[in-house]
C-alpha cells in the first residue's frame, strides 16, 4: 500500500515507527499509521531490534518526565521573586511551559506571586509606620 505518508515514514527511526503505531496512533491520521506499519513490515525488524526500539521509547518518556518535573534553580527563584513585574519574566515563564518544563513554569509564577505579595506587604508596613509615627 502506498500513500503520501510512505516516504515520510521511511525516514523515521525504528523507535519512532513503533511509537507511532502504538502510543501515538491517535495523534496521527489513519493513513500515516498504516504507512508506519508498512514500513515496519518492510524493515523486517528482529525481536532484538524491536526490544531496542521499545527501550528507546521508554528512555524518551523518562527524559520527558524528568524535564517536566525539573524545579527552578535558586538563581531563577530569586530573579522571579525580585523581578515579578514586567513582560520579560512572564515571557520567560511561558517559554518554560512551551519547552515542557511544567514545574519550572508553575514555580516561576509562584515566585512572581510571592514577590508581588512581599512588595504589597512592604508598602502596607511603610504606610502604617509613616502614619503611626506622625
Amino acid at each position: 500500500m502506498g500513500n503520501n505518508f510512505t516516504e515520510v515514514m521511511t525516514k523515521k527511526s525504528d523507535s519512532e515507527l513503533l511509537e507511532i503505531v502504538t502510543k501515538l496512533k491517535d495523534d496521527y491520521q489513519p493513513d500515516a499509521v498504516e504507512a508506519a506499519r508498512e514500513e515496519i513490515k518492510n524493515r523486517n525488524l528482529s525481536d532484538e531490534k524491536i526490544k531496542q526500539a521499545e527501550n528507546e521509547i521508554k528512555e524518551k518518556e523518562t527524559k520527558e518526565k524528568d524535564k517536566e518535573n525539573e524545579p527552578l534553580e535558586i538563581g531563577q527563584r530569586i530573579m522571579f521573586l525580585i523581578f515579578f513585574w514586567g513582560i520579560i519574566p512572564w515571557i520567560m515563564a511561558s517559554t518554560f511551559k512551551n519547552n515542557g518544563y511544567l514545574k519550572k513554569y508553575k514555580d516561576a509564577w509562584r515566585f512572581m506571586k510571592y514577590g508581588f505579595l512581599t512588595y504589597v506587604g512592604f508598602i502596607i508596613i511603610m504606610f502604617l509606620l509613616f502614619y503611626l509615627t506622625n
